[in-house]
């Protein structure tokens, strides 16, 4: 009975997704996000999400009220890691969805990750082969007892932000959490009766991100925004942590189960944060350096690096399958470890702790310098989005007063200019733009119509990382107070660099 659940879930969100689109468009929501990293041209409908936590939802309601497996364990009338489980994805769900609507600081949408993890484990969810592990170690009971408690509800707010941060090409987030509750799904089946609330549930939302997936392939016609990505994440790691051996394995390997499933995105962050801290960036501010971002960069088509992303998590997925149904052991681990390595070497991370030249382009800076210069400009500003708006101030005076402040941070990243535009009126400027080769124009999203043109002393493909994230600070600070504290606090649905570039005269280097 479990494929009616899978079945259920694909038509419904399959079959809802496009009244919900034209519902969001009707509704004029629009997706006013300033980045440098977005891939997507127009307007991509952020529904998804809601859409898919609502099918899952029906399929589960349907099958706690019908004559089915699930509903003859009773395993969601009572306080169980299950329920906590479930309750702890909606929660992360509705954050998402609430930030996608009206837009949510990161410190509050962690909060809650952090509450709904909390709650999960308060409800009885544990890691209980990291136990073993830590018991195995010789740690002793009380103290291997806590550390798992806390380690599985750090694995579950860090698989959010993981499966979020790889939601940045089409179908990419999708198809690896498809993968990952193939994977819990078949493992259920191996267990019988013993899991069947658990297969019900990853049957369930198997269906509906595939039901989603139909919508969301390249090029997308829906995104499943944090929504989406904050219910699949949480749900993920969760049930990954229902999956065990059908024999009893060294605790070691067990452990490795839902870390293998979960390799891709893992790894992914873990490089984001290494990253982001090497260069002085705010963990939390998202960057055009990620894996995908990386293979796009090379020239590698959009919708290859999404299929070798996916064949990357199914081969991860199908090595942890092995360890599930007793073939597999310390190679299949050995072999995932190697395969990251060899990754992060090949996409050029190790590179990160290398000398570059100047943002300027004048010298090079080590990598302490290249820190020190990242923050003290965040720092400068992030001191002129503090000053706000003046009282009464029109968009246009803001723009002019913060004219002669924002032209030296933009000199510093190799920009010797701009101006603000509306139509083809120029509203405010400062700098020189005879060293440029191009200019780099930018919407500026709530100020009827205005674009800020950068004008560029370096070709694009040249801007390193740390210049793009302080240029979309800048903008974000020009488009104004509300969208400046929101932007940069969280990474982006969309990604790379691909925003509008006009030629300026004849275009050198």
């Amino acid at each position: 009975m479990l494929w009616i659940a899978g079945v259920a879930g694909l038509l419904l969100v399959g079959g809802i997704m496009p009244l919900a689109i034209r519902v969001w468009n009707s509704l004029g929501r629009k997706d006013g996000e300033v980045s440098l990293r977005k891939v997507h041209v127009g307007e991509i409908p952020r529904v998804g999400g809601f859409v898919l936590i609502l099918g899952f939802g029906l399929v589960l309601i349907s099958g706690l009220a019908g004559t089915t497996e699930l509903s003859a364990t009773q395993a969601l009338f009572s306080i169980s890691p299950i329920t906590g489980v479930l309750v702890g994805a909606l929660m992360c769900g509705l954050i998402g969805l609430y930030d996608d609507l009206v837009g949510a600081r990161a410190r509050y949408k962690l909060l809650v990750q952090i509450l709904a993890a909390l709650l999960a484990v308060g409800f009885g969810l544990r890691w209980y082969a990291l136990e073993a592990l830590l018991l195995w170690f010789g740690l002793g009971e009380p103290l291997s007892y806590g550390l798992a408690t806390a380690s599985t509800a750090l694995f579950l707010v860090v698989g959010v932000n993981a499966i979020n941060l790889m939601d940045g090409l089409d179908g990419l987030a999708g198809g690896i959490c498809a993968i990952g509750y193939s994977v819990v799904l078949l493992s259920a089946i191996l267990h019988g009766t013993a899991a069947v609330a658990v297969g019900w549930i990853a049957a369930a939302a198997l269906g509906s991100v595939l039901g989603f997936l139909v919508h969301n392939r390249h090029p997308a016609r829906v995104f499943m925004g944090d929504a989406g990505s904050y219910f699949l994440g949480f749900l993920l790691p969760s049930l990954l942590l229902f999956v065990y051996p059908v024999r009893d394995r060294v605790p070691i390997i067990i452990v490795s189960i839902p870390l293998m499933v979960m390799a891709l995105p893992l790894f992914d962050m873990t490089l984001a944060v290494l990253r982001r801290y090497v260069r002085g960036q705010p963990i939390f501010a998202g960057d055009a350096d990620h894996i995908h971002h990386r293979m796009l960069a090379r020239g590698v088509p959009h919708a290859r690096v999404v299929s070798v992303l996916w064949f990357s998590t199914a081969m991860f997925s199908a090595l942890a399958y092995l360890n599930v149904i007793g073939v597999g052991g310390w190679w299949t681990l050995g072999g995932t470890v190697v395969a990251m390595v060899v990754a992060a070497v090949l996409l050029g991370y190790h590179n990160l702790l290398r000398k570059l030249p100047a943002f300027s382009g004048e010298g090079m800076l080590g990598l302490r310098d290249r820190r020190r210069l990242v923050m003290d400009l965040l720092a400068a500003i992030d001191g002129l989005a503090e000053q706000g708006s003046r009282p009464d101030e029109r968009d246009v005076d803001r723009w002019i007063r913060l004219a002669p402040d924002v032209l030296p941070i933009l000199r510093h990243l190799g920009v010797p200019g701009f101006e603000i535009r509306r139509g083809t009126a120029t509203l405010a400027g400062a700098g020189q733009h005879e060293e440029a080769w191009a200019w780099l124009s930018l919407p500026l999203p709530g100020t009827g119509g205005a674009e800020l043109r950068l004008s560029l002393a370096v070709r694009l493909p040249d801007l390193q990382p740390e210049q793009l994230m302080l240029i979309e600070r800048v903008v974000s600070l020009l488009a104004g107070a509300d969208i400046a504290a929101r932007h940069g606090q969280s990474e982006s649905v969309a990604s790379a660099a691909s925003s509008g570039v006009h030629a300026q005269g004849s275009a050198s280097g």
